[in-house]
C-alpha cells in the first residue's frame, strides 16, 4: 500500500504537467508575438503582422536658373531634407543671357575659364560654378545639370525630366517656379502642369520668385492653394547661399543685405495641391 501511496505521489507532479503543457505553450507563443509586434507593426485578424513604418517620400526640385532654389526655396530645401526626405534637383538652363536688363556677372571665385570663351559662356560657367557651391552649403549631392541657353527651355523637356524621375528614380514630390514673365519660369510650370495631367496622384508644390525685374507679369500658379512656410531657423544657409550668389553679382545690392526679411528669415510661400 505504502508503495502504490509513493507511485501516485510522484505521478502527479508530471500528470498535472502532461495536462497542463499544452495550455503553458500556446500562451507563451501568443506573448512573443505581441512582443514582435511592437516594433513598427501591427497585428491583423488572421494574427499575421503588418509592418507600418514608413519610407520618406523622395523630393526633386525643377530649377530653371541658378539662384532660383535660393531665393524661392532655401528655407525649404531645409526643412525637406531635415525630414530624412532624399532630394534631387535640376538645373535645366545655364543662364547665360546677357543683355542690358541682366547683371554682369564677375568671376569672384576665379573659376577657371578658356580664353577663347564668349561672354554667354564666361557667365555659364561661373553661374553653374556658383550652383554647386550652393549645393554643397545645402548639403546636397543628387543633382543634374542640363545646360540649355536662357530662353532655350520648353514644357516637354521639364516634362520629360520629370516623368523619368519619377517612373525610373521613385520620386513622387516636385518642386518648380510658378509662372511669371520669364520664359523659362513658365516652361517648367508648364512641364510640371503635363505631369499634373498624367499623373494626379503625385505631389506637386511651386515656389514664386518674385524679383526679375521691378515690372514683371503678376506671378500665376497651378492652384490657388498655398501656405507661408516660416523659414527662420534655417535663414544661416540661405544667408550664406545668397553670399555666393551676390559674390558673383546675379544679386541686386537692392536685395543685399536682405533687410527685407524676404529673402532669409521672412515666410516662403509654397503653392500645394490638396
Amino acid at each position: 500500500m505504502k508503495k502504490t501511496m509513493i507511485l501516485l505521489i510522484l505521478a502527479i507532479p508530471l500528470i498535472l504537467f502532461i495536462v497542463l503543457f499544452p495550455t503553458l505553450s500556446a500562451e507563451n507563443g501568443s506573448s512573443n508575438i505581441q512582443t514582435n509586434n511592437s516594433d513598427n507593426t501591427t497585428p491583423s485578424a488572421d494574427n499575421e503582422t503588418v509592418n507600418t513604418s514608413s519610407t520618406p517620400e523622395k523630393v526633386a526640385f525643377i530649377i530653371p536658373h541658378a539662384d532660383d532654389e535660393t531665393i524661392g526655396a532655401g528655407g525649404t530645401i531645409q526643412r525637406i531634407m531635415e525630414d530624412g526626405s532624399p532630394v534631387h534637383f535640376e538645373l535645366m538652363t545655364s543662364g547665360d543671357a546677357i543683355t542690358s536688363q541682366l547683371l554682369t556677372v564677375t568671376n569672384y571665385y576665379n573659376v577657371p575659364i578658356p580664353a577663347n570663351a564668349t561672354a554667354s559662356e564666361r557667365k555659364k560657367l561661373i553661374r553653374e560654378d556658383s550652383f554647386k557651391q550652393v549645393m554643397k552649403i545645402f548639403g546636397c549631392t543628387s543633382y543634374n545639370i542640363h545646360g540649355f541657353n536662357d530662353g532655350a527651355l520648353n514644357a516637354n523637356v521639364v516634362f520629360v525630366t520629370m516623368e523619368n524621375l519619377y517612373l525610373k528614380e521613385g520620386y513622387t514630390v516636385f518642386y518648380t517656379t510658378t509662372g511669371d514673365g520669364n520664359i523659362d519660369h513658365l516652361a517648367c510650370q508648364q512641364g510640371m502642369k503635363m505631369m499634373m495631367d498624367k499623373y494626379p496622384q503625385l505631389k506637386y508644390r511651386q515656389f514664386p520668385i518674385y524679383y526679375y525685374h521691378a515690372n514683371r507679369a503678376v506671378t500665376s500658379a497651378l492652384t490657388n492653394n498655398y501656405t507661408d512656410i516660416n523659414v527662420n531657423q534655417y535663414a544661416a544657409k540661405k544667408k550664406s547661399a545668397f553670399q555666393v550668389y551676390y559674390n558673383i553679382h546675379t544679386i541686386l545690392n537692392t536685395f543685399y543685405p536682405y533687410s527685407d526679411g524676404l529673402y532669409s528669415i521672412g515666410p516662403e510661400r509654397i503653392y500645394y495641391i490638396n
